[in-house]
């Protein structure tokens, strides 16, 4: 009898072993992005995208039989503390995969971080880590490369608000990035770039601005800014009564930012975003998570969140199909061939460059009809087929031409 037992033990230890089960590694994801700061609420979108993509991998058995775990740090959106905070959970927690932030330049120094310690790097983000040497291997982004929203609002603009543009662009790389991409398609699609303004980081007075904008006389006006930055400039232009005259195409926008600038955010105003909650219309296979988020969170999921929930999603699933929690290399294969859980439908990262394949999508305010989070109108979807380069030419670094950035 006690034979029988002690086999049976064996067995079920046996068992839960090839399972990956009692003995399987802890499945953690290293996340850091700027919970305070002038990004803090988009911040906490991603945030809350993460953990419900967590919760979801859970309920359904978790990792290789034990619950998935992410962990969270304050970036304070400033690279060293970013770093530091990478530095920490690889030796503290033994994190081999890292992710996050809400910063082009910072997600920058965390891929190069990432390919030096042989870490896979997960970005939340807009980042150029895709293109020219940036590019090593090791970094994915669930998001887009900056140079593809502009190209798909120019197409749009040049076509339906004129040719002449003033740009007031966010002085670091990410808004850098935009302003390139700007400049290049001016040429493509016949624009006429009137000038430009770096506004520092955190910005929230436009009106010293103004007239320098005014005296160009421009068609339309972009704003390559975000966070509190871009609900300031959106509120002032139309206070200003700038914006009805004078339409603000937005590089990259924000739920939230629309949200909160009410009435300012009117049918004038067009952004870009790669995910807007109201397409589970188009795409219905969304619904049931898109309310469960509202039901959770309070408001729907925005582009930052969506990006967020699809790369953690990835993450765990990729662990799971490869058996293992640490295996870079493995993971780093199975996500360049893995079918991605989207709310645009499936999706799948580009293998040579690590891009997700994902449109763009445009956003017409509409101020003062909004009615609670549904605040903008769908104007276009532009497929990725129309606006990211091929891996040969992001490789040479020539989404952004050989444009000399103005006072650069």
């Amino acid at each position: 009898m006690k034979k029988t037992i002690a086999m049976i033990g064996s067995i079920l230890i046996l068992c839960s072993f090839l399972a990956g089960g009692a003995l399987a590694e802890e499945a953690v994801f290293g996340v850091a992005i700027p919970l305070t700061g002038p990004y803090a609420a988009q911040a906490n979108d991603m945030k809350n995208g993460a953990l419900f993509a967590m919760e979801e991998i859970n309920k359904a058995g978790g990792v290789l039989g034990k619950p998935a775990k992410v962990i969270i740090r304050d970036t304070q959106l400033k690279g060293d503390v970013a770093l530091r905070q990478f530095k920490d959970m690889v030796s503290q927690d033994d994190v081999k995969i890292i992710g996050g932030n809400l910063s082009g330049s910072i997600s920058l120094v965390a891929n190069e971080f990432a390919c030096k310690n042989n870490l896979l790097y997960m970005c939340y983000c807009h980042t150029s880590l895709p293109v020219g040497d940036e590019f090593c291997g090791n970094g994915f982004t669930a998001a887009v490369i900056p140079y593809q929203p502009s190209a798909a609002l120019a197409k749009f603009a040049f076509k339906e608000l004129g040719k002449k543009f003033f740009v007031l662009t966010a002085d670091y790389r990410w808004g850098h990035d935009n302003l390139a991409s700007w400049m290049v398609n001016a040429m493509k699609y016949g624009g006429e770039f009137l000038g430009n303004i770096y506004v520092p980081l955190g910005t929230q007075d436009y009106s010293a601005y103004v007239p320098q904008i005014l005296a160009a006389k421009p068609d339309f006006i972009v704003l390559t800014n975000y966070g509190t930055m871009q609900t300031s400039a959106v509120k002032q232009f139309a206070e200003f009564g700038i914006s009805q005259k004078i339409p603000l195409v937005i590089s990259k926008t924000h739920l939230i930012t629309i949200k909160e600038s009410g009435a300012a955010y009117h049918e004038n105003v067009y952004g870009a975003v790669t995910y807007y909650w109201k397409l589970e219309d188009k795409y219905p296979d969304s619904k049931p998570m898109v309310k469960a988020y509202i039901e959770k969170y309070g408001m729907p999921p925005s582009a930052d969140g969506e990006c967020a929930y699809v790369a953690t999603k990835a993450i765990f699933q990729a662990m799971n199909k490869v058996g293992s929690t640490t295996d870079v290399p493995k993971l780093i294969k199975e996500l360049e061939t893995m079918s991605l859980s989207t709310l645009k439908g499936p999706g799948k990262f580009r293998a040579c460059d690590h891009v997700r394949e994902q449109s763009v999508v445009i956003l017409k305010g509409k101020g003062a009809k909004a009615s609670g989070w549904d605040v903008a109108e769908v104007v276009a979807e532009i497929p990725y087929s129309e606006t990211l380069e091929s891996c040969e030419n992001n490789k040479a670094n020539k989404p952004y031409g050989d444009v000399k950035l103005p006072g650069k």
